[in-house]
């Protein structure tokens, strides 16, 4: 069975997911993406046929560096259209489970397991209103949240957004059909098919999935995954893991919103090479790397931000508190137990547990926008930020020290290639704001680093 051992070593096979339409296409530009994702308060993104056009040059690095490209909607296609009626209402029971209408088994197409039934929103004359699509099984490219592979199978997700909670099982469809996943993917657990008392959903997304090494598990807990989804998950790893090969998984703190509305642990922190990695400076603290951008004074411009608005009397909520972030990155460390997780140790960041457990290069370190100029450098932390909101640490790497990035973060590839790193420049400018290659790219098989 396909495994992946690290962040950084060769990748072997990925599945990415060709759904950037609905990045532009039959949405209303109004707050509510929560409770219809035919809203979004805002599109960054212009034409779809240039957007679409940049999309395909992921795959065309990924095949050019020898990895085995899995697209999901192209699987789904051939699916179904050598799907019997019985196992088209099948699919059906899995996909519309719960939901008020689905589609008829023999009227089932592609486009409903993408965009939903009915797959257009149309007007309704016989009772003189506007039907919309339910909601969109397939609304985003990022195979990378809805499921994860790890040292010991894979793991389909349970998803925070509302508006994605059905992303998982059309994906899960994808593992069960393709003659290739179905025999070299070892499903090991779904998260919607377990239940728990919890007064907080068990929700996991893999953009908070970090496998570190070989014994290395890294999870971003806060906004998207959440710690009984954290325990749930790791529960699950250990009862699979027969050699216990997984010895660390962390529990890496992320803000919640209002501090960003897209926040997955993979936002600040990659790996482009063993010992290396790209972080977001500034929100990290740390004890053992001594020339780290301080996260204080992200902190001090947060609240320099608020005063200000405050003395002028703005209404400019909901805005981002420091708060939000003084304990961003702290990082509590589990080994398996009894029967239970057992916490080993807590550390000021997940920066400060790698590098004390040699993981991570102190000297390896490299920084989204560069290196500040000098103390203090309120200038560099609003570049930085600005080329992370363009998705900067979102990198995915290919083989050890080369990477694809976005094209227009041009300060960060500049620091990636001062450490070594080859990097594959990805046109972005129909496709930053909203994710990055490593939210684009879901690996299913990858060596150690």
């Amino acid at each position: 069975m396909w495994t992946v051992k690290s962040e950084s070593g060769t990748l072997r096979a990925v599945l990415v997911q060709d759904s950037v339409e609905q990045f532009w296409e039959n949405r209303l530009p109004f707050v509510g993406i929560e409770s219809n994702p035919l809203y979004l308060a805002r599109c960054p993104h212009a034409q779809f046929e240039g957007g679409h056009e940049q999309w395909k040059q992921l795959p065309e690095y990924l095949t050019e560096e020898g990895v085995q490209v899995f697209e999901v909607v192209s699987i789904l296609r051939k699916v179904l259209d050598g799907a019997t009626i019985g196992e088209r209402r099948r699919i059906v029971e899995s996909v519309w489970k719960g939901m008020p209408r689905a589609p008829r088994p023999d009227e089932l197409t592609v486009d409903h397991l993408i965009r939903g039934y009915p797959s257009e929103p149309f007007f309704d004359a016989s009772s003189d209103r506007v039907v919309l699509p339910d909601f969109r099984r397939v609304a985003w490219p990022y195979p990378r949240d809805t499921s994860f592979t790890t040292q010991v199978g894979t793991v389909i997700c349970s998803m925070r957004r509302h508006s994605r909670r059905h992303e998982p099982r059309v994906v899960k469809l994808v593992y069960e059909h393709d003659p290739v996943l179905r025999e070299k993917v070892d499903v090991i657990w779904d998260a919607n098919e377990d239940s728990v008392p919890s007064t907080e959903p068990l929700c996991i997304e893999g953009g908070d999935v970090h496998i570190i090494d070989e014994e290395t598990i890294a999870i971003g807990v806060g906004q998207r995954s959440t710690f009984t989804g954290f325990v749930e998950t790791v529960r699950s790893l250990f009862e699979q893991d027969l050699d216990e090969e997984i010895r660390y998984v962390c529990a890496v703190k992320n803000p919640d919103y209002p501090a960003v509305d897209y926040m997955h642990l993979d936002v600040v922190i990659n790996y482009p090479d063993k010992g290396k990695a790209l972080v977001m400076p500034y929100y990290f603290d740390t004890e053992v790397v001594d020339d780290m951008p301080p996260k204080r004074l992200l902190l001090k411009t947060l609240e320099a931000v608020r005063e200000q608005s405050e003395k002028a009397g703005w209404t400019m909520e909901p805005l981002v508190h420091p708060n939000n972030f003084v304990d961003a990155g702290r990082c509590a460390v589990y080994e398996r137990g009894d029967g239970e997780l057992r916490l080993v140790k807590r550390e000021l960041s997940l920066i400060d547990f790698l590098v004390k457990e040699g993981k991570l290069d102190e000297d390896g370190l490299i920084y989204v926008g560069g290196r500040p100029e000098k103390e203090n450098d309120v200038g560099h932390l609003m570049s930085a930020l600005m080329e992370q909101a363009r998705g900067a640490s979102n990198i995915v790497t290919l083989k050890p020290r080369t990477v694809i990035s976005y094209e227009r973060n041009e300060r960060t590839n500049e620091a990636l290639r001062e450490h070594g790193v080859e990097v594959k420049e990805w046109s972005d400018s129909h496709l930053d704001m909203l994710g990055g290659p490593h939210c684009s790219t879901s690996p299913l098989w990858r060596d150690p680093s």
